[in-house]
């Protein structure tokens, strides 16, 4: 008689690594609510800029507005540091818009005067900032310059103005060290102990082709590495490396094919924050989310009464926040609950 005996086999599991996890070294002492910072450079500092300011970090960003090229940044710090202020004759006259060639388009205007006034009261709110700031975050994205001719500066905006009044240049990577070096400068004029980070921007500048982009990429990159030989104490994020290998999918980008998408900011945000901010502080953050979302939230149907006693929720969870958070600031949260409490 035989016996049929059921064989069990064990079969090894092989979990295969789909991404290399970029290595981000956790910095101490950590970055608090107590910390005043100062961000500029590209749309991806933005970016993270907006993640501090809805956690109700002291950020200051892009006091000249979103600047892409070291150059450019470089004027900005020195100016700021500086206090120079512009007059209207440094503005140049466009399309009805006065600009300034150093600054993004949102400072442009119809009146010449109103443009400098706003320009210069930047300046001089971003210096008293940065004698206070502990933390600078500098994002460049490109080497490619414009000069404008009229002027023979690089310019950190053309304004669509017409292309034959520019040259363009691309930095070298001495050239992009020599920059980073004057920002480094002119932060250390104010801030002896502030501590600077730079990162490079994930986001594409693709108007000449991805190979030219790469090369840019590589001249802010080796100038960046030269730079921190000479200064150890410079830290660097490494949001572009995040991007082009832990995120290198395509479903990690906006439909541009440039620009990273939502999730993707999210998870180099999830990095950044557990990098850089105090552990303590980000204990709070779900806690502020809900407020912020709250905020977000659209009611559909006009019931005065329940709309009155949401925002009433909201002003409770509020003070319990600012009971365990008294150093933040509570007033806009508070302001925009209360008008729904004055509903008729």
């Amino acid at each position: 008689m035989y016996l049929l005996f059921q064989a069990t086999f064990t079969v090894p599991i092989v979990m295969h690594q789909l991404t290399l996890p970029v290595d981000v070294p956790v910095v101490r002492p950590a970055l608090t609510y107590a910390d005043a910072i100062l961000m500029a450079g590209s749309c991806f500092t933005e970016h993270i800029s907006e993640k501090l300011s809805r956690y109700k970090y002291n950020v200051l960003n892009h006091p000249f507005g979103i600047t892409y090229n070291p150059e450019s940044l470089a004027i900005a710090f020195e100016r700021i540091a500086s206090r120079a202020t512009y007059s209207v004759s440094d503005l140049v006259h466009q399309d009805g818009l006065y600009h300034s060639m150093d600054h993004h388009g949102k400072y442009s205007g119809i009146d010449p005067v109103h443009v400098v006034e706003n320009i210069n009261q930047e300046i001089l709110r971003a210096h008293e900032h940065l004698r206070q700031c502990h933390w600078v975050f500098v994002s460049p994205g490109t080497s490619r310059v414009y000069r404008y001719k009229p002027t023979d500066a690089v310019a950190a905006n053309c304004h669509k103005i017409p292309s034959n009044q520019f040259n363009e240049e691309h930095l070298t990577a001495f050239q992009c060290r020599d920059a980073y070096e004057r920002i480094y400068t002119a932060v250390r004029k104010l801030s002896s102990q502030c501590q600077l980070i730079w990162t490079i921007s994930p986001v594409r500048h693709i108007k000449d082709g991805l190979v030219q982009n790469q090369r840019s990429k590589a001249a802010l990159i080796s100038g960046l590495d030269e730079f921190q030989k000479a200064y150890p104490d410079v830290l660097y994020f490494p949001a572009y490396e995040i991007m082009m290998d832990e995120l290198r999918d395509y479903r990690f980008y906006n439909r541009d094919l440039v620009h990273p998408s939502p999730l993707a900011i999210d998870i180099i945000w999830e990095k950044f924050a557990s990098a850089y901010l105090d552990e303590n502080d980000r204990l709070h953050h779900p806690a502020i989310e809900q407020i912020r979302r709250a905020m977000e939230h659209r009611f559909l149907h006009q019931d005065r009464e329940s709309i009155r006693k949401f925002a009433a929720t909201q002003l409770k969870h509020i003070d319990e926040l600012a009971d365990r958070l008294p150093q933040l600031h509570w007033q806009p949260e508070r302001q925009y609950f209360f008008q729904y409490l004055e509903l008729d």
